[in-house]
């Protein structure tokens, strides 16, 4: 399997911890929004900031839906060199709590990268309509309160969407490579090599700063013929193991 420098890892260890701790205050900011939404529900409900609100909650709920760090999980072993770049290109099973989700660890990672981009404009408008609120001094308690976490959550989306953005990429990049996996069963080696199809397209994503928030943009990328043959003459039929030969010794 493919070697990874140190520095390379630590900047990857960096991602994960932060991706994990921006995912639990964002858990916690969720909890807080839960709580506001219900105990205003009835005299804020027909207010334009309150239906921002309660979007706001809605992909909330999508994004700690999505199993963001399930396909953590999966994704940095393979970052790591430790797991085979394949693993996460196959659909999950699918269970009967969740019949639907058979989609791959790679996949839902993108639609991860989605939801996060959309995500902004929901918060930028509730925070809009809260200060005219504010600035007629209606409510200031529950309009600082709201807006002190509208902005904590929009600081948590747009750092988790260069996280995630990133990740993408480079898992993107490692699934176009040539792999080799290790098999051993009953005290056998064998080792297994997968190439990418030449007929596949590959997502690449990027972050482009407009105006007041990080835009994601897709790209299709598709595997030219020439990376492929490369590949395939980087594991030809010469061993990179050598043998030496040693003299018979007599009995004699």
């Amino acid at each position: 399997m493919p070697q990874r420098s140190e520095a390379g890892t630590a900047g990857e260890g960096d991602e994960e911890q932060r991706l994990r701790a921006a995912l639990c205050h964002l858990q916690a900011e969720a909890g807080v929004l839960e709580r506001l939404v219900y105990k205003h529900r009835n005299q804020h409900r027909g207010a334009a900031y309150f239906q921002y609100l309660l979007k706001v909650r809605r992909d909330l709920k999508l994004l700690l839906g999505a199993g963001l760090a399930e396909v953590l999980n999966a994704v940095f072993p393979v970052l790591a060199c430790r797991k085979p770049a394949n693993t996460i290109l196959v659909p999950n099973k699918q269970s009967k709590k969740k019949p639907v989700a058979n989609h791959s660890h790679h996949q839902r990672l993108l639609g991860v990268a989605r939801l996060l981009s959309q995500m902004s404009e929901p918060v930028m408008k509730a925070a809009i309509q809260i200060t005219f609120l504010l600035a007629r001094s209606f409510f200031v308690d529950l309009c600082t309160a709201v807006l002190s976490l509208l902005a904590r959550v929009r600081v948590l989306i747009q750092q988790m969407l260069l996280d995630v953005v990133s990740i993408y990429n480079k898992v993107t990049d490692l699934t176009e490579r040539k792999q080799a996996v290790k098999i051993s069963i009953s005290g056998v080696q064998a080792f297994r090599e997968y190439y990418p199809s030449m007929n596949d397209a590959c997502t690449v994503l990027e972050c482009v700063w407009i105006k007041d928030k990080f835009v994601l943009h897709e790209k299709v990328k598709y595997i030219s013929q020439e990376n492929q043959v490369e590949n395939q003459k980087c594991c030809g039929p010469e061993s990179t193991v050598q043998y030496e030969t040693i003299a018979l010794i007599s009995e004699g």
